[in-house]
């Protein structure tokens, strides 16, 4: 590990901040906490025992002043189509590694645009290091390397969670009037949302399984260059929530396919725990492995890491993967 101490943390006295706070000092990192609440934040850093610093995100100049001498900010306040471009613009203009725990689409196509500028820097700019990005990016990598390349994919993710946190419902909201999208033929492509709905057997039974438009379609697109992409979310009953609830397991799933120019296929399955815990954790190892690469540009997980960096987190298992020769997308 590089440095345990020289990165912020934005938004850690959210939900999922606070988590990945807390795991952080369990691992032997002292990141700055940082945000706009100095009250939540005090008491944080109290409990803690870590440094804080209240910055704002509205006043450029204050901004880059308050991430000069950090190495890295790993922004965790949501939604983030209020945060992740203000932020990775001040990282940009202070030379600050740049990652969040987004998968909104509309935010992926932002910051991806700014490649340009964090090769020139240079700096890594990494939306996506939480569950919903990590688990299927390194899945659609590993899947579309064993077709040699793929021509299509489709990815899904199926969360579980002790509780969703309160940022994801304001995040839903924030995003519905951009209305559903699919990637075909290289581009974007919009979609009615609920439209394309599926199933899919997943290790512990069949469940519906939904397009959305997640910041997957663009990076899945990054890391494999693959022209077609569908991003699912599972539909799971609430009562299956519950259930795990109260037998204290969780069982979080990705899952990927790749269709290759010859027709051959490949498809993977990944298994984890609770979800908001698996970002926790996968958000700090993302920390570290930029810490210790130092990249220049834009990058998903499994672009910048390679397709095994998700089962380097902590509870993560491989699942079967299985190759044909043919096959239909469905």
């Amino acid at each position: 590990m590089t440095s345990n101490s020289n990165w912020m943390l934005y938004g850690a006295t959210g939900y999922t901040g606070s988590l990945i706070a807390q795991h952080a000092c369990q691992v032997g990192h002292r990141p700055m906490l940082a945000g706009r609440n100095e009250r939540a934040l005090k008491a944080l850093a109290r409990r803690l025992n870590l440094p804080y610093r209240v910055l704002g995100l509205t006043d450029p100049g204050p901004l880059v002043e308050g991430l000069s001498d950090v190495s890295l900010v790993l922004n965790a306040a949501g939604p983030f189509l209020h945060t992740a471009a203000l932020l990775a613009e001040g990282c940009l203009n202070s030379g600050t590694h740049y990652l969040d725990i987004s998968n909104e689409l509309q935010v992926f196509r932002t910051l991806y645009g700014l490649n340009q500028r964090a090769e020139q820097t240079p700096i890594t700019v990494m939306p996506g290091v939480g569950f919903g990005v990590v688990a299927t990016n390194c899945l659609a990598r590993s899947v579309s390397d064993a077709v040699g390349g793929a021509k299509a994919l489709e990815v899904v993710a199926r969360v579980a969670s002790a509780q969703p946190g309160p940022g994801v419902a304001a995040t839903r909201e924030e995003n519905i009037p951009f209305g559903g999208w699919i990637r075909q033929g290289n581009e974007l492509q919009p979609q009615d949302l609920g439209l394309g709905i599926t199933t899919l057997s997943f290790p512990d039974g069949e469940f519906p399984i939904m397009p959305v438009p997640t910041g997957d379609l663009e990076a899945a697109f990054q890391a494999t260059g693959a022209p077609n992409v569908v991003a699912y979310t599972a539909l799971v009953d609430p009562s299956d929530v519950a259930d795990s609830h109260a037998s204290a397991t969780y069982r979080s799933f990705g899952w990927a396919r790749a269709i290759g120019g010859d027709g051959s296929s490949a498809e993977a399955w990944l298994e984890t725990g609770e979800s908001y815990q698996f970002t926790a954790r996968a958000s700090v190892r993302a920390v570290e492995e930029t810490l210790d690469r130092t990249l220049g540009g834009t990058f998903s997980p499994a672009a910048a890491f390679g397709s095994d960096f998700v089962f380097s987190i902590e509870g993560t298992s491989k699942g079967t993967t299985s190759i044909s020769q043919s096959a239909t997308i469905r």
